[in-house]
């Protein structure tokens, strides 16, 4: 077996493996990572991250710590605590939404332009089903991108109460209205043809009329 022995000259050496080099530079221009997220206020961890991604440089110890460069430091953003701030939308955006309410539903059914045609009509009405119009307004705000605190501010309701109906199917809620639709139409021809017979004189209620003998 062959032993390959690699050796590397103190003039080729990278600095941060030089403990006596990396001493001299950070007692002048280094910081330390730990006391870099203190002037930062942030948490060394979220530093950490930064270097992993390459969004700071930094240079790595004889024993593993992270130093930081002082003019990169002071010109470094302070890192933002939080979720991100959300996007903003014009109102021309979120009025064109309602477009967006077709990629909600299956496609290839048989009601399908009923269905559309119920989401304009809501669109268009929407005092004629509020409960209705809230959860397709949800679903379509929310594919734009809104966060629920924005859907909520913008429908005045909850951010709770629009997590709850974005778990909702806007597909169910519209096949239910569209058929209790046709159960009240149909009762009301039932009653309409009721009146119609009651209408008549006696002698003419009688469908079909009796046959001779």
């Amino acid at each position: 077996m062959t032993v390959h022995i690699y050796t590397i000259s103190i003039q080729t050496c990278p600095t941060y493996l030089e403990p006596g080099r990396i001493g001299e530079l950070a007692a002048l221009t280094l910081v330390k990572l730990d006391k870099a997220a203190r002037r930062l206020g942030c948490h060394v961890e979220t530093l950490r991250v930064h270097i992993r991604t390459g969004r700071l440089r930094a240079i790595r110890g004889p024993h593993g710590a992270y130093y930081v460069d002082a003019e990169d430091l002071a010109a470094y953003p302070r890192p933002r605590r939080g979720w991100p701030a959300p996007e903003e939308f014009s109102e021309e955006e979120v009025e064109r939404s309602w477009s967006l309410v077709e990629g909600v539903l299956p496609k290839a059914r048989a009601w399908r332009h009923r269905e559309l045609a119920l989401v304009d009509e809501l669109h268009v009405h929407p005092e004629r089903n509020r409960r209705l119009f809230r959860l397709a307004s949800v679903h379509r705000l929310r594919r734009l991108g809104l966060t629920f605190g924005q859907i909520a501010e913008e429908l005045g309701i909850t951010s709770r109460h629009a997590r709850r109906l974005i778990a909702a199917s806007l597909f169910l809620a519209l096949r239910r209205e569209l058929v209790r639709r046709d159960k009240a139409l149909a009762q009301a021809d039932a009653q309409a043809a009721r009146q119609t017979m009651q209408d008549l004189p006696r002698w003419r209620r009688r469908w079909p009329p009796r046959r001779a003998i």
